[in-house]
């Protein structure tokens, strides 16, 4: 069945609608219990809301712009079908104020671009063989808004309440080890130096855990999904060859407001850093982009500064 612009519009304002019900409902039951006046969370709440109304299909879709908006890997400018790719060295691996890599890392990034889409592809491994990571990416672009699904399945040990990998076609919800993001970003003004981002984590093994006794044995069992959401503000500076980012990200849980996350044991700020990009120039026709970044996780009470080298770039971007 195809689906014209305005479908898709409609069917974003639905579940806009839906995510706003839901929303009210927990809000509701959270005042009950006393615990709205957590400061996490009443920020947590202002950014929500102040997503929702820059989410609206009207204004994020009446700007009309001869530019595309590109994604930080893959160029989509070209409407032919191509494909893309890059390939990094990073001294560690952060995700969103955690660290699923302590040790230095390669990662690697591909994808197939037609029209507005892209499918594309993750992998990343440490250079003690102990972290080990590939994710499958599903984009739809427009200008200024674009849309992802994607799947990251991790095979670290230890990574979870499930000690040794059940398989990557495992989706079973007591014992896999996916998840699957449904992630949308927003550029808030005409020169896309700010973003908006949401990221909600709607399958896999962010779920409350329960120890429960099986004769003499005590097991974990998967309850109740949380269905945790990220929310990200980042401004970007640029001049010549060079990029500083600034962002600040928070979290909580759909399933229960002041309950654990996939990124705490309670709502909170987790991700506050800032990125210093130089494009090296190594002769007339090579350069190499160079980032340092300084992550603070104050959730934690943890922070890391990284040092990334995008060593192959075939992007224009």
């Amino acid at each position: 069945m195809l689906y014209t612009n305005n479908h898709l519009l409609a069917i974003i304002q639905i579940n806009i609608k839906d995510l706003i019900c839901i929303f009210i409902n927990n809000l509701t039951n959270l005042t009950q219990m006393n615990n709205f006046t957590t400061p996490p969370v009443k920020s947590l709440i202002f950014i929500f809301l102040c997503l929702i109304l820059c989410f609206s299909p009207e204004q994020s879709f009446s700007q009309s712009e001869n530019s595309i908006v590109k994604d930080s890997l893959f160029d989509i400018s070209n409407r032919k079908m191509h494909w893309d790719m890059s390939f990094a060295f990073k001294t560690q691996n952060v995700f969103r104020g955690l660290l699923p890599a302590k040790a230095p890392t390669l990662s690697t990034n591909a994808g197939v671009i037609w029209k507005d889409w892209i499918f594309g592809f993750y992998g990343g491994v440490d250079f003690e063989g102990r972290y080990q990571e590939t994710d499958f990416l599903l984009i739809y672009r427009r200008p200024r808004i674009n849309f992802h699904l994607e799947y990251y399945y991790n095979f670290t040990e230890g990574i979870s309440d499930i000690p040794t990998p059940s398989g990557l076609f495992d989706f079973n919800k007591q014992t896999t080890r996916g998840l699957l993001d449904f992630i949308v970003n927003i550029k808030l003004d005409k020169e896309k130096r700010w973003t908006l981002s949401s990221s909600t984590i709607i399958f896999g093994r962010d779920t409350n855990l329960e120890e429960r006794i099986v004769g003499n044995e005590i097991i974990t069992v998967r309850t109740d999904q949380r269905y945790s959401q990220y929310l990200e503000l980042k401004h970007a500076w640029l001049w010549d060859d060079n990029k500083v980012e600034a962002h600040f990200g928070g979290n909580f849980s759909w399933h229960d407001l002041s309950g654990s996350t996939f990124y705490g044991k309670s709502a909170g700020i987790n991700n506050i850093g800032i990125a210093f990009t130089k494009k090296l120039e190594i002769n007339d026709k090579v350069k190499v982009p160079v980032k340092a970044s300084f992550y603070l996780n104050p959730q934690a009470e943890k922070s890391y500064l990284i040092l990334t080298v995008n060593l192959i770039q075939l992007s224009k971007i």
